[in-house]
């Protein structure tokens, strides 16, 4: 009898247990989604320390500034011959690509 008393307690926490955490990951998929709905495509460019070159692209960030996806459009060698002109051609790229990907995006509220 004990044992099978046991075998109920143990099934009933086990579900508890179960419903918790689906109410839990479900909760933090909405908020996730949420913020993915929201963000916006923008143009983006950093160097990175030692490699020597610089990147451009553009990359899809929500208000919090999580970035969801960059797409990226030019590595410019820092030693380029005209590193501005390749430069300034990327960057327009960028925002080009960015304009075009925002226009599958939600509108802006505010």
């Amino acid at each position: 009898m004990r044992i099978i008393a046991f075998l109920a307690i143990f099934v009933v926490v086990l579900i508890a247990v179960l419903l918790v955490s689906v109410v839990l990951t479900g909760g933090a998929r909405r908020r996730r989604h949420t913020a993915q709905m929201s963000a916006r495509w923008a143009v983006r460019h950093y160097a990175i320390p030692g490699r020597g070159h610089t990147v451009v692209g553009v990359t899809l960030t929500d208000a919090d500034g999580r970035v969801h996806g960059e797409h990226v459009v030019a590595r410019i060698p820092d030693d380029a011959q005209d590193w501005q002109r390749d430069f300034v051609a990327a960057r327009q790229e960028a925002e080009e690509r960015a304009f075009h990907l925002n226009i599958d995006r939600p509108p802006i509220e505010g």
